[in-house]
Protein backbone atom coordinates (compact mmCIF):
# COMPACT_ATOMS: atom_id res chain seq x y z
CA UNK A 1 0.00 0.00 0.00
CA UNK A 2 1.49 2.82 -1.24
CA UNK A 3 2.45 6.13 1.77
CA UNK A 4 -0.12 8.88 1.92
CA UNK A 5 0.95 12.08 0.67
CA UNK A 6 0.75 14.86 3.16
CA UNK A 7 -1.40 17.38 2.85
CA UNK A 8 -1.03 20.62 0.68
CA UNK A 9 0.24 23.59 2.29
CA UNK A 10 -2.30 26.26 3.14
CA UNK A 11 -3.03 28.53 0.66
CA UNK A 12 -0.99 32.62 1.10
CA UNK A 13 -4.89 33.61 1.92
CA UNK A 14 -5.48 31.03 4.51
CA UNK A 15 -5.95 32.62 8.31
CA UNK A 16 -6.99 31.68 11.40
CA UNK A 17 -8.52 33.23 14.51
CA UNK A 18 -6.41 31.51 16.69
CA UNK A 19 -3.07 32.83 15.49
CA UNK A 20 -0.69 33.64 18.27
CA UNK A 21 0.63 36.60 16.37
CA UNK A 22 -2.45 38.24 17.30
CA UNK A 23 -1.80 37.91 20.98
CA UNK A 24 -5.72 38.50 21.91
CA UNK A 25 -6.33 37.58 25.63
CA UNK A 26 -2.89 37.75 26.75
CA UNK A 27 -1.75 39.45 30.16
CA UNK A 28 0.61 41.15 31.74
CA UNK A 29 3.00 39.16 33.36
CA UNK A 30 5.15 40.34 36.96
CA UNK A 31 7.93 39.49 38.62
CA UNK A 32 8.37 36.35 40.88
CA UNK A 33 8.27 37.79 45.02
CA UNK A 34 12.10 36.38 45.01
CA UNK A 35 12.65 38.88 41.91
CA UNK A 36 10.52 42.15 43.19
CA UNK A 37 11.69 41.95 46.86
CA UNK A 38 15.27 42.08 45.10
CA UNK A 39 14.18 44.87 42.89
CA UNK A 40 12.78 46.94 46.06
CA UNK A 41 16.26 46.59 48.22
CA UNK A 42 18.15 47.82 44.76
CA UNK A 43 15.50 50.69 44.90
CA UNK A 44 15.81 51.17 48.55
CA UNK A 45 19.40 51.24 48.35
CA UNK A 46 19.93 53.54 45.32
CA UNK A 47 17.57 56.34 46.93
CA UNK A 48 18.68 55.62 50.83
CA UNK A 49 21.89 54.15 51.60
CA UNK A 50 23.94 55.80 48.97
CA UNK A 51 22.51 59.22 49.27
CA UNK A 52 23.58 58.57 53.12
CA UNK A 53 27.15 57.19 52.55
CA UNK A 54 27.43 60.15 49.99
CA UNK A 55 26.33 62.52 52.53
CA UNK A 56 29.70 64.30 53.22
CA UNK A 57 30.47 65.13 49.81
CA UNK A 58 29.99 68.17 48.33
CA UNK A 59 27.03 69.01 46.63
CA UNK A 60 27.75 69.59 43.52
CA UNK A 61 31.10 67.78 43.46
CA UNK A 62 33.29 70.50 41.48
CA UNK A 63 35.00 68.87 38.64
CA UNK A 64 38.89 68.79 37.38
CA UNK A 65 38.96 71.09 34.47
CA UNK A 66 37.96 69.30 31.14
CA UNK A 67 38.80 72.00 28.68
CA UNK A 68 40.19 69.52 25.68
CA UNK A 69 36.83 67.43 26.13
CA UNK A 70 33.96 67.59 23.68
CA UNK A 71 30.43 65.72 25.11
CA UNK A 72 27.43 64.93 23.72
CA UNK A 73 24.30 64.88 26.27
CA UNK A 74 21.23 63.81 25.20
CA UNK A 75 17.97 64.64 27.05
CA UNK A 76 20.12 67.86 28.54
CA UNK A 77 16.81 70.28 29.08
CA UNK A 78 15.91 68.49 32.48
CA UNK A 79 16.93 66.62 35.22
CA UNK A 80 20.13 64.78 35.56
CA UNK A 81 20.84 65.50 31.90
CA UNK A 82 20.31 68.94 32.50
CA UNK A 83 23.09 69.06 35.27
CA UNK A 84 25.45 67.13 33.59
CA UNK A 85 25.64 69.83 30.88
CA UNK A 86 25.69 72.53 32.46
CA UNK A 87 28.35 71.02 35.15
CA UNK A 88 30.13 69.98 32.03
CA UNK A 89 30.31 73.55 30.26
CA UNK A 90 31.19 75.41 33.66
CA UNK A 91 34.32 72.80 34.20
CA UNK A 92 35.53 74.13 29.97
CA UNK A 93 34.49 70.54 27.99
CA UNK A 94 33.15 71.76 24.47
CA UNK A 95 29.06 70.68 26.04
CA UNK A 96 26.33 69.70 22.61
CA UNK A 97 23.17 69.99 23.72
CA UNK A 98 21.21 66.76 21.98
CA UNK A 99 17.61 67.73 22.87
CA UNK A 100 14.13 67.38 20.98
CA UNK A 101 13.01 71.22 22.06
CA UNK A 102 15.79 73.16 20.51
CA UNK A 103 14.22 76.53 21.75
CA UNK A 104 14.30 75.59 25.71
CA UNK A 105 17.84 74.42 25.09
CA UNK A 106 18.82 77.82 23.46
CA UNK A 107 17.29 79.72 26.29
CA UNK A 108 19.08 77.55 29.29
CA UNK A 109 22.36 78.56 27.48
CA UNK A 110 21.52 82.12 27.66
CA UNK A 111 20.55 81.56 31.40
CA UNK A 112 23.89 79.66 31.90
CA UNK A 113 25.80 82.28 30.47
CA UNK A 114 23.84 85.25 32.28
CA UNK A 115 24.86 82.96 35.46
CA UNK A 116 28.57 82.45 34.32
CA UNK A 117 29.31 86.09 33.38
CA UNK A 118 32.65 87.29 35.56
CA UNK A 119 33.38 83.89 36.43
CA UNK A 120 35.72 82.81 33.94
CA UNK A 121 35.66 82.14 29.47
CA UNK A 122 32.03 82.39 28.28
CA UNK A 123 30.48 78.57 28.16
CA UNK A 124 31.63 76.58 24.85
CA UNK A 125 28.10 75.01 24.83
CA UNK A 126 25.58 74.45 22.00
CA UNK A 127 22.41 72.95 21.24
CA UNK A 128 21.84 70.41 18.23
CA UNK A 129 18.03 68.81 17.45
CA UNK A 130 17.66 64.96 18.48
CA UNK A 131 14.27 63.37 18.73
CA UNK A 132 14.87 59.88 19.75
CA UNK A 133 11.34 58.63 18.72
CA UNK A 134 12.17 59.25 15.10
CA UNK A 135 15.29 57.12 14.18
CA UNK A 136 15.67 59.26 11.26
CA UNK A 137 16.34 61.97 13.52
CA UNK A 138 19.34 60.46 15.28
CA UNK A 139 20.41 59.40 11.44
CA UNK A 140 20.40 63.24 11.17
CA UNK A 141 21.85 63.98 13.67
CA UNK A 142 24.84 61.53 13.35
CA UNK A 143 25.50 62.79 9.92
CA UNK A 144 25.92 66.36 10.75
CA UNK A 145 27.97 65.80 13.66
CA UNK A 146 30.28 63.48 11.62
CA UNK A 147 30.15 65.89 8.79
CA UNK A 148 32.47 68.68 11.46
CA UNK A 149 35.18 66.07 11.45
CA UNK A 150 34.91 67.37 15.11
CA UNK A 151 36.59 64.48 17.64
CA UNK A 152 34.45 63.36 20.36
CA UNK A 153 35.61 62.30 23.33
CA UNK A 154 32.06 61.10 25.55
CA UNK A 155 28.64 60.45 24.04
CA UNK A 156 25.94 60.61 27.32
CA UNK A 157 23.18 58.76 26.68
CA UNK A 158 21.19 60.50 29.19
CA UNK A 159 17.52 60.71 27.58
CA UNK A 160 15.25 58.47 28.50
CA UNK A 161 11.17 57.74 29.22
CA UNK A 162 8.94 56.20 31.91
CA UNK A 163 5.74 56.04 31.59
CA UNK A 164 3.38 54.16 34.58
CA UNK A 165 -0.26 53.31 33.84
CA UNK A 166 -0.68 54.43 30.73
CA UNK A 167 -1.43 52.80 27.36
CA UNK A 168 1.35 51.43 25.20
CA UNK A 169 2.58 53.48 22.59
CA UNK A 170 4.48 52.98 19.67
CA UNK A 171 7.13 55.35 17.79
CA UNK A 172 6.63 56.34 13.84
CA UNK A 173 9.15 53.52 13.31
CA UNK A 174 7.16 50.85 14.48
CA UNK A 175 9.02 50.53 18.14
CA UNK A 176 7.35 50.73 21.52
CA UNK A 177 8.40 54.20 22.41
CA UNK A 178 10.37 52.51 25.57
CA UNK A 179 12.26 50.15 23.68
CA UNK A 180 13.21 52.67 21.20
CA UNK A 181 13.83 55.71 23.15
CA UNK A 182 15.55 53.63 26.18
CA UNK A 183 17.58 51.13 23.85
CA UNK A 184 17.15 51.28 20.26
CA UNK A 185 17.94 54.38 19.42
CA UNK A 186 21.13 55.03 21.69
CA UNK A 187 22.06 52.23 20.27
CA UNK A 188 22.02 53.91 17.26
CA UNK A 189 23.52 56.45 17.94
CA UNK A 190 26.70 55.24 19.42
CA UNK A 191 27.01 53.41 16.43
CA UNK A 192 26.76 56.06 14.05
CA UNK A 193 28.79 58.21 15.94
CA UNK A 194 31.95 56.04 16.13
CA UNK A 195 33.85 57.75 13.74
CA UNK A 196 34.08 61.03 15.96
CA UNK A 197 34.52 58.80 19.52
CA UNK A 198 37.45 56.84 17.54
CA UNK A 199 38.62 60.81 16.01
CA UNK A 200 38.71 61.75 19.70
CA UNK A 201 39.71 58.30 21.34
CA UNK A 202 40.42 57.62 24.32
CA UNK A 203 36.98 58.40 24.43
CA UNK A 204 33.32 57.13 26.20
CA UNK A 205 30.20 56.13 25.61
CA UNK A 206 28.45 56.18 29.01
CA UNK A 207 24.76 55.26 28.97
CA UNK A 208 22.46 56.42 32.22
CA UNK A 209 19.76 54.16 33.33
CA UNK A 210 17.49 53.52 36.44
CA UNK A 211 17.64 50.64 39.16
CA UNK A 212 13.58 51.09 38.77
CA UNK A 213 14.43 48.96 35.71
CA UNK A 214 14.34 45.90 38.31
CA UNK A 215 10.59 46.46 39.37
CA UNK A 216 9.53 46.50 35.76
CA UNK A 217 6.31 43.93 34.46
CA UNK A 218 6.14 43.16 31.27
CA UNK A 219 3.47 42.54 28.94
CA UNK A 220 3.75 39.35 25.90
CA UNK A 221 1.51 40.33 24.09
CA UNK A 222 2.43 40.26 20.65
CA UNK A 223 1.46 43.05 17.80
CA UNK A 224 1.84 42.74 14.34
Amino acid sequence: MAPSSPPPPPSPSTSTSSSPLKGEGRKKEGLGWIEWIRGWLYVIHEMLFQRILASHLQNPLPLPPVNDLTCIVTGSTSGIGREIARQLAEAGAHVVMAVRNVRAGSELIQKWQTEWAGKGLPLNIEVMELDLLSLESVVRFAEAWNATSRPLNVLINNAGIFAIGEPQKFSRDGYEEHMQVNHLAPALLSILLLPSLIRGSPSRIVNVNSVVSHLATFSVKLVL
